[in-house]
């Protein structure tokens, strides 16, 4: 069992800035547990609070029901997996692997067999007598996680183990730490300002801004129900588009209008709350590139094509291969994204109509930057 939690943690520097403030979350026994967000957002510094690499200024922080603020990190029963790998260059893997318990006057048989257990899990068994200067980064990086599992601690702490790899690697090693979590089925606690590694290996992500939790839930909730508009803005690539308008009734419906005039027509399960409380208001609509399309499609039941459709000029298209993204720009609404398919015609300076699925849409409260219509994690 592996259960950490972080009641009310602070960490200050001076006294009067915050580097971390207010942090509560329950980490539960297996999961993979994603701490992202923007450089200085505090993710690194959590997770060295965690680890007791740094001291808290306030709060608590319990690890299997026993209060941790001032137990030493060796005493924590924790792994650190680095960014720079830390790793001794002088010894062969082999020795790095065992250093661990080495010091903890393991049998030499007991190490033996957990190295080549752990070697063979990671696929380095070839790089035992190896030292560090003759591996790849890859390889390295797998050595610094072969250590790190020798021990069978309560959990891994990972602090972006994989920024210093190229993009294929990345993504190679991306699969190997999904699948080793679930062959040690064992707490993994992630720091990474890549969303793309959050949402591909993250059974919970926690979105981080300036010291503060803006929202903590499973990868799809945290895509399709962001609680406010910098969750919506960081999750996703490219990521949310989001556009101004006023809030305008329109006989027995209701329309979003940009400045420039357009008109959404907004869906009837939304229109109630949005005439009642946000008419003539400004709102900020919130769009995912892939939900524009050419066509209207069955998504649009119920609702008048002439008001789902937005017209801009191409600005770019990027072609990657099973997919273009077309970025236009609206007339006074700026530039958005739309995710269509490899086939779409259409070059820069040209001028397109497209179809919005407005059942998908998202509305932001122009002051507070909130969802309008968030769940809290409930669909």
């Amino acid at each position: 069992m592996s259960e950490i939690t972080l009641r009310n943690v602070c960490k200050s520097y001076d006294k009067e800035h915050y580097a971390v403030k207010d942090f509560n979350l329950e980490i539960h026994d297996n999961e993979f547990v994603i701490f992202v967000g923007p450089s200085g957002c505090g993710k690194s510094t959590t997770l060295r609070m965690i680890a007791g690499l740094e001291e808290i200024t306030s709060g608590e922080l319990w690890i299997d029901k026993q209060l941790c603020n001032y137990v030493e990190p060796k005493d924590r029963d924790l792994s650190m997996v680095f960014q720079n790998y830390a790793l001794y260059p002088q010894m062969t893997v082999y020795d790095n692997m065992a250093f661990a318990l080495q010091i903890r006057k393991v049998p030499k048989n007991e190490i033996d067999q957990k190295v080549h257990e752990a070697a063979a899990i990671l696929g380095i068994e070839s790089l035992l007598k190896r030292r560090p200067g003759q591996l790849s980064g890859g390889q390295k990086q797998r050595v610094a996680i072969g250590s790190a599992i020798m021990r069978k601690p309560k959990a891994f702490l990972m602090d972006e183990p994989l920024s210093n790899l190229d993009a294929k690697l990345r993504a190679q090693m991306r699969v190997e730490l999904a699948d080793l979590h679930k062959r040690l089925g064992t707490t993994i606690i992630y720091v990474t300002h890549d969303q793309t590694e959050a949402m591909t290996l993250g059974t919970r992500i926690v979105v981080m801004k300036d010291g503060f939790i803006r929202q903590a839930d499973a990868p799809r909730t945290i895509y399709e129900d962001p609680a406010d508009l910098f969750v919506a803005g960081f999750i996703g690539s490219p990521s949310m588009n989001f556009m101004e308008g006023t809030i305008r009734k329109n006989g027995s419906g209701v329309d979003f209008v940009l400045a420039s005039g357009q008109k959404l027509e907004v869906p009837q399960t939304k229109a109630a709350l949005l005439a009642g409380q946000y008419a003539d208001k400004k709102v900020i609509l919130g769009i995912r590139p892939e939900h524009f399309s050419e066509e209207v499609k069955e998504e649009h039941a119920n609702l008048n094509p002439s008001r789902c459709r937005l017209t801009g000029k191409v600005v770019v298209k990027e072609m990657l291969g099973s997919e273009s993204i077309f970025y236009l720009k609206e007339q006074r609404a700026g530039e958005y994204a739309a995710r269509l398919t490899v086939d779409t015609k259409g070059a820069p300076g040209d001028e397109m109509t497209l179809y919005v699925d407005m059942n998908r849409v998202h509305f932001f409260d122009a002051d507070t930057e909130k969802n309008i219509f968030y769940h809290g994690g409930k669909q």
